[in-house]
């Protein structure tokens, strides 16, 4: 049996078991995140005509106090949580209290006890497999994914998760193969030469121009539309995607332009604050990096009272940003840094510039 096979055992179990009809599905803000949560509320509601209880939490990367007393409140029988990384020790226990818990992850793994968890990093720390391709697989488990492989294409596309999930790739390409057109090779390049590099950006801008709100619109959408046609004619709920798809883009190319005009050296760190009433921190990181061999690119952005930062790799670049994050927001209260070894964050105070920049450098 596979690492992946392997991986989505207990979800599918999981899924077989449920009797219960009060589902809660808790996602980030990703596309990654909403894509998961779309996929696995379409297999409930094909399944088990479950009409699932959608929960976007306020942070990207964990279980926030909102959600866990929106949860509470509603008191369903399971909780599926999808592409969160940190879930504390007592939000845990109250969760465990209420109702039966999965988590679909793909960061570095948690020691998580007493709940079904599905993180292909527990077989291997260095496999690289997103959130979205995972739920996608476990659909595949129950129903003929058809339907979903645009959704499926455009979060692991998204979260550039390509190497291990070239099945899924392939399945698009004999099912609509406009969506990756004559590009021979499946690699991150489909990002900006593909349809379905057109509709990842599409439902990115959401978040990009919204936030968060942005975010749960792209959600709903995804789960009402039928196919992606839909959204390319600005149907089900589109038209708003399509609007804050040209700003998105707008923003961005001026924002790659001013990134070589003011970007910032430091060794082998390449450091650039996005400065933009849009949160295009994560787009451009992915997008600069690239441009880069062997260095590190460190994109800042302020967010009130906070600045969230994005670390990204070069091309050969071998540096383990999991680790980097967390160091450079070392001793700095109310912070918190991590993530992938190929991709990472963190968010710190603003008045603790000057401890970041110390920590990157003696890092």
């Amino acid at each position: 049996m596979g690492i992946v096979e392997e991986t989505i055992k207990p979800a599918v179990e999981f899924v077989k078991l449920m009797k219960k009809r009060k589902v809660a599905i808790v996602h980030g803000h990703d596309n990654d995140s909403i894509c998961s949560a779309a996929i696995i509320y379409k297999l409930l509601k094909v399944v088990h005509k479950i009409e699932s209880k959608l929960l976007v939490s306020g942070l990207n990367s964990a279980v926030t106090e909102d959600v866990l007393e929106n949860i509470k409140k509603i008191k369903p029988d399971y909780v599926i949580i999808v592409d969160i990384s940190d879930v504390n020790v007592n939000t845990m226990t109250e969760l465990r209290n209420i109702s039966q818990v999965m988590i679909i992850d793909h960061h570095v793994p948690k020691g998580y006890v007493k709940i079904t968890y599905v993180n292909p990093r527990v077989f291997d720390k260095e496999i690289y497999i997103p959130a979205t391709y995972l739920c996608y697989r476990i659909y595949s488990e129950f129903l003929e994914p058809e339907e979903i492989l645009w959704i499926a294409g455009i979060g692991t596309l998204s979260d550039m998760g390509l190497k291990y999930c070239n099945d899924l790739f392939e399945n698009i390409k004999l099912e609509n193969k406009e969506l990756v057109g004559n590009n021979e090779n499946i690699d991150e390049l489909l990002f900006d030469n593909s349809l379905l590099g057109k509709l990842a950006k599409i439902f990115d801008s959401a978040r990009v121009v919204n936030g968060v709100e942005g975010s749960v619109a792209a959600l709903n959408t995804l789960i009402k539309t039928g196919n992606y046609q839909e959204i390319l004619n600005g149907r089900s709920g589109a038209k708003n995607l399509l609007e804050w798809f040209v700003i998105a883009e707008k923003e961005f190319n001026r924002l790659v332009k001013d990134f070589e005009k003011k970007k910032k050296l430091i060794k082998k760190l390449v450091l650039y604050e996005v400065k933009s009433r849009y949160n295009m921190k994560s787009p451009l990181a992915t997008y600069l990096s690239r441009k880069l061999t062997n260095e590190v690119l460190v994109i800042y952005q302020k967010s009130g009272k906070y600045i969230d930062v994005s670390f990204r790799r070069g091309k050969v670049c071998i540096v383990d940003l999991n680790q980097l994050a967390g160091s450079s927001v070392k001793n700095i209260p109310n912070s918190n840094g991590g993530g992938h070894i190929q991709a990472a964050g963190c968010r710190f105070p603003t008045r603790y510039s000057n401890n970041f920049l110390k920590n990157l450098k003696s890092a």
